[in-house]
């Protein structure tokens, strides 16, 4: 019998490089979103969490996680894999929700405080979007 775990991870990985590389007919602002720490940490959770077999726990397990899909710094064209843990755009670490999330959310990274009154947040499946204050708090709620 295959695991699925097995199965989801080489699905991922064209996809998780598809949404990092962007495409010349986007804008510059979706360009930004499409290779932005958020949107890489939203794909390397979905990744990493199927290398797991769970959810990661904390960052160590994240890293963990990250480190087990062979996803390097050069392959990310970052520095250094705890570069990604922060915003490029406000300077402040990026907050990942570990674990199971709030039942009524399914945000799984966000901007602690965004640019211009808007934040990145990237949900469980991978969409990343840039919401204003209101959107986010009804998205992300108790993080006032």
């Amino acid at each position: 019998m295959v695991s699925t775990s097995g199965l989801i991870a080489p699905l991922l990985l064209p996809a998780f490089l598809l949404a990092s590389a962007g495409c010349n007919g986007k804008n510059e602002n979706a360009l930004k979103v499409e290779s932005s720490h958020v949107r890489l940490l939203t794909n390397l959770h979905g990744l990493a969490s199927s290398k797991l077999g769970h959810a990661p726990r904390d960052e160590q397990d994240f890293k963990q996680g990250i480190a087990a899909a062979h996803m390097s710094p050069e392959k990310l064209k970052v520095g250094s894999i705890d570069e990604l843990f922060v915003s490029e755009r406000d300077g402040q670490p990026l907050v990942v929700v570990y674990g199971t999330p709030p039942k009524n959310s399914d945000v799984v990274v966000y901007e602690r405080a965004g640019v211009n009154g808007k934040r990145q947040i990237g949900h469980r499946i991978g969409m990343v979007e840039e919401v204003d204050e209101t959107h986010f708090n009804e998205l992300v709620p108790g993080t006032h």
